[in-house]
């Protein structure tokens, strides 16, 4: 026969613990775990305000300063402007983020301009393989009309695609972590496409004889640029969310802060759009071996890819 469980209150308060014994030690793990949490969101809060105050007047001065390049004819910073404009609304949504009844808007707000910015990080890297392996093609088909219908595709695009996913989400077409798989999956697909272009571009870059050592890591340098950025501030942060491991938050929080980063290391990419770029930048020890046996002086210069590198 089973015996039953002895009661938790009897006449004898010595042997047993009382239910009001047990209340404190019943409310003290969720009042640790509410502190803990508002802890953390007053963190992220001051973060994102001190981030968002150096962030936002750089995005717009860099994006007049991009803006002026294409006034002297120099078309090819469009794709930059994109990117600096996707920016600036994804940093206003993050500090609209820190209000809790703005979450929903503001979370759909940035997942839309993560992908847009996404996009436009892979035209740039695209642009820049097709002026370095295809000049004449690119220099043929180079028109203001093909850069508004690509810059329109990389708005309207990701936000019908975010729409599809939260109609999908609401009437459990597909089933939802199917959804998020592929949420988590795509930016991989745009880092395929990065690497891609790099090395195209590498390859063209060793076999060509027309450009000086230094021309050729200047055209290679928004491409190497936008690879190192989307390496180091936003692919850690996708992989941990497709790995979604319990053991990763203070690594999930690191890589965060890292993500916040990007917008700030973009407008970098201006430095990269200027006709005097090889005066102020230097590229890195592991592009040296584009350094061919030619020597700077008597060798000439592409005139097509001295002209539309920028």
């Amino acid at each position: 026969m089973e015996t039953a469980a002895p009661p938790l209150v009897t006449s004898d308060s010595n042997l047993y613990i009382t239910t009001d014994e047990l209340k404190p030690y019943a409310s003290e793990p969720s009042k640790n775990y509410k502190a803990d949490y508002n802890q953390l969101i007053k963190a992220g809060t001051v973060y994102i305000s001190i981030i968002s105050s150096i962030e936002i007047p750089l995005i717009c001065l860099a994006i007049y300063a991009v803006y002026s390049l294409i006034k002297l004819h120099h078309s090819a910073p469009v794709f930059v402007i994109n990117l600096l404009a996707s920016d600036l609304i994804q940093i206003v949504c993050m500090l609209l983020f820190t209000s809790p009844s703005m979450w929903t808007i503001s979370l759909t707000t940035m997942m839309w301009t993560s992908y847009t910015g996404f996009y436009f990080m892979t035209c740039i890297a695209l642009e820049r393989y097709v002026l370095i392996a295809h000049p004449v093609w690119h220099r043929s088909y180079r028109s203001v009309k093909c850069f508004v219908c690509t810059s329109l595709t990389g708005w309207l695009l990701p936000f019908i695609l975010i729409i599809i996913f939260f109609l999908l989400l609401s009437f459990d077409i597909i089933p939802d972590f199917i959804l998020i798989e592929i949420l988590f999956y795509m930016p991989l697909i745009f880092y395929a496409v990065i690497i891609v272009c790099f090395v195209g571009s590498c390859r063209s870059l060793s076999h060509s004889i027309s450009l000086t050592p230094v021309k050729k890591q200047l055209v290679l340098a928004p491409l190497f640029f936008v690879l190192m950025s989307y390496t180091f501030l936003i692919l850690p942060i996708n992989i941990l969310l497709i790995v979604r491991n319990n053991n990763t938050s203070s690594l999930f929080r690191f890589t965060g802060v890292l993500y916040l980063l990007n917008p700030l290391v973009d407008c970098l990419l201006y430095v990269f759009m200027r006709s005097d770029a090889e005066n102020i930048i230097r590229m890195p020890h592991c592009c040296s071996r584009l350094k061919r046996v030619e020597t700077e002086m008597g060798q000439t210069t592409s005139t097509d890819v001295q002209r539309d590198h920028v």
